[in-house]
């Protein structure tokens, strides 16, 4: 799910009727949580520090999440940042007791709104006073491509993270998380492949204004990362670049799995921003990556493998799983299967 807000918080949710909740029952819910997430944090100093915002960015199922929660924050860079969204958030709701008893397909989908405006209230506490936050955005939502710039109009300093995540991976990668988390009792849902599709069109206006702010934004850096299947599972970074000064992007020295170095001229692709080079580049890089075909023997033999694994465990599944999944899993089963 994107972020539920832009900096305006103009943004509005469809009305969830079967499960209805009032203003009060928000600004419950935002006691609860504001007071101990903001006062674990230190407001940033306007006058010396700069506001930072982390922005985690890749279609669902891209491993946005496992990213931000087993490698940036472990390590301590980010322990003064807001998080206006996590999962938890979602037993705030009123009727959060009623729902769960429906299963947590059933509690995922009707919190929806719910979680949008309660993060859109904590986002925008959040960004109206300067604090560093957290942005996890799976782009499918346009208004999200506003954001960047207003953040950089208010001194905002970027750490982009985008995982240009194979296409069919990330779809089969979601269905595996959403079998998962109905085994753990833990909220999801089952994402098809047109959200997928939906998130890449909108894609290109959403990371290009996200380069334009790293671009603007000194000591800004913006990652690439690809994930899909085999050694890519685990993802490997692709580039990175830091704003040296206003409207440049200077390639930087990544790590590879090893633990080398490796020099920005070996790198497969760049994200470069300088007088001769002055148009955003991140989202062709990215797209490539997206759009890479499944062609080895290797990716194939994963891929209908993993198919045939989600398939038996969607037909054990304690909760309805929708036919389009089962549809889904069966055609990368033909598709893929080594003829």
């Amino acid at each position: 799910m994107d972020q539920p807000f832009n900096s305006s918080g103009t943004l509005q949710m469809p009305h969830d009727s079967l499960y209805s909740y009032t203003e009060a029952d928000l600004a419950k819910a935002y006691s609860e949580i504001a007071p101990q997430l903001f006062d674990s944090v230190a407001e940033a100093n306007k006058d010396t520090d700069a506001p930072r915002m982390l922005i985690v960015a890749g279609v669902q199922g891209s491993g946005k999440t496992y990213l931000l929660e087993k490698s940036l924050l472990p390590g301590g860079s980010y322990k003064d940042f807001i998080r206006p969204y996590i999962p938890e958030y979602r037993t705030h709701h009123p009727q959060y007791a009623q729902m769960i008893g429906h299963g947590v397909l059933h509690a995922y989908e009707h919190t929806e709104r719910f979680i949008w405006d309660l993060g859109k209230k904590i986002f925008k506490d959040a960004f109206s006073k300067n604090y560093n936050i957290i942005i996890e955005s799976a782009l499918d939502n346009i208004d999200f491509a506003g954001l960047p710039a207003d953040a950089a109009s208010k001194g905002y300093q970027f750490d982009v993270h985008l995982i240009g995540c194979k296409r069919e991976f990330a779809h089969l990668s979601t269905i595996e998380r959403a079998l998962k988390s109905i085994e753990g009792r833990e909220m999801e849902r089952f994402v098809g492949i047109s959200n997928i599709d939906g998130s890449m069109a909108n894609a290109q206006s959403i990371l290009s204004e996200v380069e334009n702010a790293c671009a603007t934004s000194v000591g800004s850096r913006i990652t690439l990362y690809e994930r899909g299947f085999g050694v890519l599972r685990d993802r490997r970074v692709v580039c990175s670049s830091l704003c040296t000064k206003p409207s440049e992007l200077v390639a930087q020295p990544i790590t590879d799995e090893s633990g080398a170095s490796i020099q920005p001229e070996r790198h497969a692709m760049t994200i470069v921003r300088n007088p001769e080079a002055n148009k955003p580049c991140a989202f062709d890089n990215y797209v490539r990556l997206v759009n890479a075909p499944i062609v080895s023997l290797d990716e194939r033999c994963e891929t209908v493998k993993a198919a045939h694994l989600a398939l038996a465990k969607a037909e054990r599944c304690e909760e309805p799983v929708p036919h389009r999944v089962f549809n889904d899993l069966s055609a990368y089963i033909v598709k893929y299967v080594f003829r």
